[in-house]
């Protein structure tokens, strides 16, 4: 299963570990964002802003799973955007929150926990997974079409 997280930027400090962990459980985290490098010096900011927004937007929509962290408040409001982006992907991405609700799209979340102890201790191998939350992406479909439950 592929993995974004998402968070504000001053977070990634805190969050490195937790990538980590789920790197240890088998997990594969998209987020490169974590360890990002200064800009180029040959590189306009502009630029430079550009290509980070685009690489977020490729690995948050390459994921299964969007994790988003609330714990620590943004000032930038990327995450926001990650996060509407994740509502858009519909049944191809499930949506995840570690942290408080903060607004009313994120009562849209498919799991929230209230620390990332929760959910590493609700992802680790050795706890049954939850099937209901594992649907591949056409299995919905195959399931619409051959019922009218």
């Amino acid at each position: 299963m592929r993995i974004y997280i998402s968070a504000s930027f001053a977070a990634r400090d805190r969050l490195r570990p937790m990538r980590d962990r789920l790197l240890a459980l088998n997990y594969d985290v998209t987020s490169s964002w974590l360890n990002e490098v200064s800009r180029p010096p040959n590189m306009s900011e502009e630029i430079f802003h550009k290509k980070l927004a685009l690489q977020d937007l490729v690995e948050a929509t390459s994921a299964d799973l969007m994790i988003q962290d609330t714990l620590t408040d943004s000032t930038t409001g990327g995450l926001h955007v990650e996060w509407g982006l994740g509502l858009g992907r519909f049944q191809r991405q499930l949506l995840w929150l570690v942290g408080p609700y903060k607004n009313l799209f994120h009562r849209l979340a498919d799991e929230q926990f209230d620390s990332w102890e929760d959910l590493l201790e609700w992802l680790d191998p050795k706890v049954e997974w939850h099937p209901t939350l594992v649907m591949a992406e056409t299995d919905w479909l195959e399931r619409s079409e051959g019922s009218n439950d």
